[in-house]
Formats: structure tokens, C-alpha cells, sequence
């Protein structure tokens, strides 16, 4: 959290058993409860409520990998550009007010920050024309055509065409801005 928000002191009733697992995944992770309670709150801000309007439904990595390898290339790609057309813009729309490179960036990092589709890294390249995004996942060899399909639909939207490679575990996605 940045200093510059505000934090709030509030008492609440929680029940039991649920503060005990509470206190258990705290110590596990080495944090405070009301470090993860916050993370928890955060995760509701910043994701669940969003995705919970769209008929979010939370399934297994595994299970989600098994999909993937279930589906022929075709379908794949059929697949990532059908996710990656109207949810997304949806919910960048009702999180952000309104569609850009910025806000499809805060998209892309809150489905690694809470949806774990992939591992999020965002730099900016030497000379300063491009942003670099990298999608890193495990979701076995269906997972990139999967990816690219689907980051390519949402970067329509704003009528941008970014530079997409990719290897098995990763996607590589490069935005060029045009000099001023």
C-alpha cells in the first residue's frame, strides 16, 4: 500500500472457524492478519467484484490446462480472441472509465495479480519507444496461441497492433509509441 492512501479503523464480527484459517494462511505466509485480511479486501476492490458480474467461475489451473490441450489449434484461437473481445473491455470499462494502453496494462496485471492466468512483468525498453509486456505461464503448449490470441483481441479495442512473440511458457508483447 502507497502512502498516500487512506486507511480506515473499523471493527468487525467474523466468524470463527474463518478467523482461525485466517490465522493459520497468515502464519503460513509469513504475514500479519491484517495484512491478509487487507489483501483480501484489496482482492474484492480490485477484482472479484468485477468478475463476479461477468458469471466468474474459479477453476483449477490444471483444469483449465486441460481445456487447452483438449482443443485443436483452430479452436484455440478462436477461443483467445472470444475471451479477449467483450469481458475484458467490460470490465476495463466499469474498473477504469475509460479504454488505453494504461488501463489495458492494469488489466493485464490484475488477471496475473489475482486470476493467476500468467506472471505479469511490464518494462520499458532502452530507448524509451516501447513498453514490453510479458505474459509467463504454465499452461502447457496451448497456453501461448491461447494468450496471444486473446491480448491481441483486447489491444483492437484501442486500435492498437502490438508485436507478439512467444515461446512454450511465455508471451512477449511490444507497443511502439510514435515519436513526438
Amino acid at each position: 500500500m502507497s502512502k498516500t492512501e487512506k486507511t480506515v479503523t473499523r471493527s468487525l464480527r467474523i466468524n470463527g472457524e474463518a478467523f482461525d484459517a485466517l490465522k493459520e494462511d497468515a502464519k503460513r505466509r509469513g504475514i500479519t492478519v491484517n495484512t491478509l485480511v487487507n489483501q483480501l479486501f484489496l482482492a474484492y476492490k480490485d477484482f472479484d467484484r468485477y468478475f463476479e458480474r461477468m458469471g466468474m467461475i474459479k477453476i483449477s489451473s490444471a483444469t483449465f490446462k486441460r481445456l487447452l490441450s483438449a482443443t485443436s489449434e483452430n479452436g484455440i484461437a478462436e477461443v483467445g480472441r472470444q475471451a479477449g473481445t467483450d469481458i475484458p473491455r467490460a470490465i476495463i470499462i466499469a474498473k477504469y472509465g475509460l479504454l488505453s494502453f494504461q488501463t489495458i496494462c492494469g488489466f493485464l496485471r490484475m488477471m496475473s495479480d489475482y486470476a493467476k492466468l500468467y506472471e505479469y512483468s511490464e518494462v520499458t525498453s532502452p530507448d524509451g519507444g516501447s513498453k514490453i509486456l510479458t505474459l509467463m505461464h504454465d499452461l502447457g503448449q496451448n497456453g501461448s496461441p491461447f494468450l496471444i490470441h486473446y491480448v491481441k483481441a483486447i489491444f483492437l479495442d484501442i486500435d492498437l497492433e502490438p508485436r507478439i512473440s512467444s515461446s512454450e511458457h511465455s508471451v512477449i508483447v511490444e507497443v511502439r509509441f510514435p515519436v513526438r
